[in-house]
């Protein structure tokens, strides 16, 4: 279950509920030159993590313009 949050500088976070991953998630888009590590990488979580809460098979399916759930640091 995912409940959307509206933030006060208007961006908005997801907390996720059930499931293997329990937290907020804010969405991000992909951009062009970037993989799941370094994403992973910049926003301090794993890529198992981020594979898994977007329910992506591969890494080398990752497009620029993709949208992907990110973990929030606690």
């Amino acid at each position: 279950m995912a409940e959307r949050i509206k933030l006060m500088d208007d961006r908005e976070i997801e907390q996720i509920t059930g499931g293997a991953y329990t937290g907020s998630v804010f969405v991000y888009t992909v951009q062009e030159g970037e993989s799941l590590s370094v994403l992973a990488h910049r926003f301090g979580t794993s890529v198992s993590v981020i594979a898994e809460l977007n329910e992506i098979k591969s890494a080398k399916n990752v497009q620029a313009g993709m949208k992907l759930l990110i973990p929030l640091k606690a």
